[in-house]
């Protein structure tokens, strides 16, 4: 499972992380981000559970810390490569005309924001 650690956050402040939705088939995608339950497993002890699973413990599940710029929408088949910069991150492709840029990965910006009512 991949997970996103958005570090420290202070109260009223937030983080911002940039994540591209491509599309690896021909055909238009229709796509939605649905929230997902954060699931608790039960283990036989302390002494069996990783300090992974003791931190999985201590979370606390709340979708409402989490705003997206973009929660659903259609993506035509197939999109452009994202390019690879020297630093190893990766940009957005560069289209040369109006219609490469309907095959643009979805740019989908995710706000980690925690106020006092959430806690």
């Amino acid at each position: 499972m991949d997970e996103i650690d958005f570090g420290d956050c202070h109260i009223n402040s937030h983080r911002t992380f940039r994540f591209f939705l491509s599309n690896i088939t021909e055909v238009t995608a229709k796509w939605t981000l649905n929230y997902v339950a954060l699931q608790k497993r039960s283990t036989l002890g302390y002494a069996t559970k990783t300090q992974w699973e003791i931190e999985n413990m201590e979370k606390l599940d709340d979708p409402d810390v989490f705003e997206f710029s973009v929660t659903e929408g259609r993506l035509k088949g197939r999109s452009l490569p994202l390019r690879k910069i020297p630093e190893g991150l990766m940009a957005p492709p560069l289209p040369k005309d109006e219609y490469e840029k309907q095959f643009l990965p979805q740019t989908i910006l995710v706000n980690f924001r925690v106020t006092l009512t959430t806690l």
